[in-house]
């Protein structure tokens, strides 16, 4: 049996008299027998402080982002214990108790110790927020590391960054020469946040408290730092009679960043919830929005909604108004992307209707969502006609979106056309919102490799629109997730069955995944934007050619070009990947004008052809960069690490370009001044 054993010398442990082998020295040591110095620090934005409702708040983010650094300090604590034996004999004493370093701003800490040499030591740390000017417990009793538990009543636990907290543990052997390094803590929790995509719209009542309470899953009670096994209680199918309350102010949003810039969206709640070692815990929860004590809404999220330890699960959807519908993406480290498509346990029922079409004008006009779905299944008929040679030619017909479209609950059959009919869209300043696609659908792409030695088919031109070809203006994307389901492995479908994401795709993958086939089509997009943008797929080499607004764009030729197009919060997995664009095959002339791209986020399986703007050139001949912005903000992360990746584009605007990179021609295009 593993034994855990306290040596009590009390404060004497700052002394070498008390025990000879081991001292805590609250300042730095040399390099030389048994000394080791290491630093501390938490993963985290460093420059990203603020005070409350600060324009730099994220609810994506933790408490290192969006305390209020006025009113609370970081604290660390640092204790160390010896290693004796192994296996399961091993034995832990404690050697140096708990040193606490109280920061008053975000800061990486030092912490230089003089132990014995040729021995192995378990380091732990616990870091936390204490009230300023404090060093004493707030939210969490750490009197115990091997038993770390909760302060807070439940009723206190809601919409409160300061709940965050950070630890580490690590067995490190000390040689004679002594050692230097760092740690970086990551969260024992799993963050949870609901964001509505319905705020204020039609002027309807708002709530500002709520109230959840969890069942049918674990509510994780404490934490055993030094070993990282946390404890939990199993709650009942029936409901919890835990109910955990949290409050907003009407007037003015908590956080500025991320899902928050949406007119419409708002971070509603945020909770921390201890989650297990290595792996997925499913959790179901009953929430309800009041104003006051008037009741708003209330849903019942009665699907396993997986959590992980330093992951953040997001509900997001129309909760505040009648038939609510939510999507549940789910980011390791708070960066990574896995997206819970709504349809898989809160389905809508769409009732395809045609909409009216002018002939005298050969336009469509769409006023509802079932308008909308009626163009996967008929697009090919409503642009295009049997010309005489009994061959089917455009007709030049527009589509006008003459209201916003909320996709809210459904697995959209992206829109895609067999040839290369052109048509125009014009979305008059309307947002298409919350789609989301988990590959089942899509136009099979048949790839050949080896002189067609090997030949593979996929499920591709995933997107809105999975292919393009023609004009597209004035159109919001905006909540877009495709392919979210890969990964998530708690997952089940209604009837209670694992759920295989073994074969999702995400290839020509975008808003609109496939566009400019060639020299001789048109494709041109003017005042296109997209934010808050997830492409994420199953593992392996089929996760290409994705972008925040276009996953692939052909050959050009003079026809094909971008102008005043943006994206911002974008985030992908693949390779081939570009914050606007994937990849641009190139070679006759493209032109991308008046575009920028801002806060992307990147996780790569390859090392080159990504960046925040365009993805890879595959012949940069002709094409042009003019007046365009690069983003200011991009993280380019390890697929499998999650953790910021030693990566850097060929070129700002570009991660690679395979010929004639020369050849293209940047004009103007400079970041401001922030």
């Amino acid at each position: 049996m593993k034994r855990i054993s306290n040596l009590m010398c009390g404060l004497c442990l700052l002394f070498a008299a008390c025990q000879s082998e081991d001292a805590f020295i609250d300042s730095p040591v040399a390099s030389g027998e048994g000394n080791v110095n290491f630093m501390v620090s938490v993963p985290e934005v460093l420059e990203t402080t603020r005070a409350t409702l600060g324009k730099s708040s994220n609810s994506a983010r933790g408490g290192i982002t969006n305390v209020d650094f006025t009113k609370y300090d970081l604290r660390y604590q640092l204790a160390v214990y010896r290693v004796d034996g192994e296996g399961e004999s091993v034995t832990y004493t404690q050697v140096i108790s708990p040193q606490r370093k109280i920061v008053d701003n975000y800061q990486s800490v030092n912490y230089s110790l003089r132990l014995t040499p040729n021995r192995t030591y378990r380091f732990v740390v616990w870091a936390d927020f204490v009230m300023q000017g404090t060093d004493t417990d707030l939210h969490y009793d750490t009197g115990s590391f091997e038993n770390i538990t909760c302060k807070d009543e439940v009723d206190e636990q809601l919409n409160d960054e300061s709940r965050d907290a950070y630890f580490i543990t690590e067995e490190v052997a000390v040689g004679a020469d002594g050692i230097m390094k760092d740690f970086v803590l990551k969260r024992p929790f799993a963050k949870i946040r609901i964001v509505t995509t319905d705020w204020n719209i039609g002027k309807l009542e708002m709530p500002d408290n709520f109230k959840i309470s969890y069942y049918g899953c674990k509510r994780f009670s404490s934490i055993n730092v030094l070993t990282g096994i946390s404890e939990s209680e199993d709650l009942g199918e029936s409901g919890s009679t835990l109910v955990y309350s949290g409050s907003i102010d009407k007037e003015e949003k908590e956080y500025a960043d991320n899902y928050d810039q949406g007119e419409h969206n708002r971070t509603l709640v945020v909770d921390y919830l201890m989650a297990d070692l290595n792996e997925q815990t499913p959790i179901h929860f009953t929430f309800e929005a009041l104003d006051g004590a008037v009741p708003i809404s209330s849903h019942n999220l009665n699907t396993d909604i997986p959590i992980q330890r330093n992951w953040l699960t997001t509900v997001i959807g129309n909760i505040l108004t009648t038939d609510a519908q939510f999507t549940i993406s789910i980011d390791e480290n708070f960066e990574n992307d896995w997206i819970e498509g709504e349809e898989w346990w809160n389905t809508e029922i769409l009732t395809p209707k045609e909409p009216r079409y002018d002939e005298a004008t050969k336009t469509y006009r769409i006023y509802t969502k079932d308008e909308f779905a009626w163009l996967p299944d008929h697009i090919l008929d409503m642009v295009t006609e049997v010309n005489d040679a009994g061959n089917r030619v455009s007709k030049g017909v527009t589509i006008l979106l003459e209201n916003d479209i909320d996709m809210s609950g459904i697995e959209w059959k992206p829109i895609y056309t067999s040839g290369e009919p052109t048509y125009t869209v014009d979305g008059q300043g309307h947002v298409l919102r919350n789609f989301s696609m988990n590959g089942k659908f899509g136009a099979v792409y048949e790839y050949s490799a080896l002189g067609g030695l090997i030949k593979l088919k996929y499920n591709a031109y995933t997107g809105v629109w999975g292919k393009f070809e023609g004009v597209m203006k004035n159109l919001i994307f905006e909540n877009i997730t495709i392919n979210g389901l890969a990964n998530d492995e708690v997952h089940t479908d209604v009837e209670g069955n694992p759920i295989d994401h073994s074969k999702e795709y995400a290839y020509f993958a975008g808003c609109i995944g496939y566009t400019g086939a060639n020299y001789s089509t048109t494709a041109q997009f003017e005042n296109v934007h997209a934010k808050h943008i997830h492409v994420k797929a199953s593992t392996g080499l089929t996760t290409q050619n994705i972008g925040g607004l276009i996953g692939w764009i052909g050959v050009g030729g003079g026809a094909t070009w971008m102008d005043n197009c943006s994206v911002n919060d974008v985030h992908l997995t693949g390779y081939q990947a570009g914050g606007l664009v994937g990849q641009i095959v190139g070679g006759r002339g493209i032109a991308i004008k008046n575009c920028l791209s801002e806060n992307v986020y990147i996780r790569m399986r390859s090392r080159s052809g990504i960046s925040g703007f365009v993805g890879q050139y595959n012949d940069g001949a002709g094409s042009r960069i003019e007046n365009c912005v690069y983003p200011t903000y991009v993280e380019y992360l390890d697929d499998k690490e999650g953790a910021i990746a030693e990566y850097a584009p060929e070129n700002n605007f570009f991660g690679r370009c395979t010929k004639n990179e020369d050849k293209i021609v940047i004009i103007s295009s400079e970041v401001p001044e922030p």
